[in-house]
């Protein structure tokens, strides 16, 4: 059995090398993450977003694609939370949730569109006369 060497053991734990000439890249990919089970989304940390989503059931994911434990991490840098800053100051974590649940919601919002549309149809059709014009009047 041979022995790596210091150097040969560091390049295999590396991870891929990503040349800068690729700049053009989707800067919020993560690879190695589970969407065979879940839904992943990048989460910006404003006014409330991320509270709402902790209620929501979705979690936070850690620098490798598993759960980082409920609520927020208050310690000044060290958090294990996958973040990146998306510009003007914010940082935008990613948070992820169980496929079956997503979908649950995915149907919910999908029958408040059906609502709201088909009130916007009934509405219409009660002010159908409205803007019609007459051709019967006698001159």
């Amino acid at each position: 059995m041979t022995r790596l060497s210091r150097e040969e053991q560091v390049k295999e734990e590396r991870p891929a090398r990503v040349p800068v000439s690729e700049a053009n890249r989707d800067r919020l990919y993560v690879a190695g993450l589970d969407h065979q089970n879940y839904m992943y989304r990048w989460v910006n940390d404003t006014e409330g977003r991320l509270a709402a989503f902790l209620a929501g059931w979705w979690e936070f994911v850690d620098q490798n694609g598993e759960p980082v434990g409920q609520g927020t991490d208050q310690s000044a840098g060290t958090s294990s939370k996958f973040s990146k800053g998306v510009g003007r100051g914010t940082i935008s974590y990613l948070m992820r949730i169980p496929k079956a649940l997503w979908l649950e919601d995915q149907e919910k919002k999908e029958a408040r569109i059906k609502e709201l549309e088909s009130a916007n149809v009934n509405a219409a059709k009660r002010n159908a006369d409205y803007g019609s014009i007459n051709n019967n009047a006698s001159r």
